[in-house]
């Protein structure tokens, strides 16, 4: 892989970052890779108003990958879950379909938890997987992430049954002590 450099989202990449989250996740593109959702879920991943709320909210830090200088090819976020806790969130994490299993995540998920550590003194990292994505929870099991037991229904968050096409999509938690690296 050529030069890939990790820094912190501005302003400007939120509609390349809205862009590649849809790529990575739904419709035929995704399919491209193994982190599609296309065949469980509908609709836009994210919109470029919930990317402009993470990017002005002092709880986030947004990670982007773009290969030198050029073409973003991966974001991951950062969110402190609050001011009395050790542990943030780990999520909106999409790699560019064509380049997934090259590295680029496993580079942008360890930039993201030292983040978590230098931002918020964060000890602890959690996200959330849709229960039956074993690949993805292998992916994460072999970065040290664990299943905590915990866990949401979808329609909790998705209130629109067609979003997810009546499936009952439950979202495993995971977490990693990041003290241990």
């Amino acid at each position: 892989m050529s030069a890939l450099t990790v820094r912190l989202a501005t302003p400007s990449d939120r509609d390349a970052i809205v862009t590649l989250m849809q790529r990575a996740y739904r419709g035929d593109e995704s399919r491209q890779g193994w982190t599609s959702e296309a065949d469980l879920i509908d609709g836009e991943r994210i919109t470029p108003e919930a990317i402009d709320q993470v990017l002005q909210s002092p709880h986030h830090r947004l990670l982007i990958a773009k290969k030198g200088e050029g073409q973003l090819i991966g974001c991951a976020d950062v969110e402190h879950l609050s001011e009395t806790s050790d542990t943030c969130s780990f999520g909106k994490f999409a790699v560019e379909p064509s380049l997934q299993g090259g590295g680029v995540g496993k580079v942008l998920m360890e930039a993201a938890e030292a983040e978590a550590r230098r931002s918020f003194a964060a000890t602890r990292m959690i996200m959330t997987v849709i229960e039956g994505r074993n690949e993805l929870i292998a992916f994460y099991a072999r970065r040290g992430y664990a299943a905590t037991g915990n866990s949401v229904s979808m329609a909790e968050i998705h209130t629109d049954p067609k979003m997810t096409r009546g499936h009952d999509l439950i979202l495993l938690e995971f977490a990693k002590d990041l003290d241990e690296g």
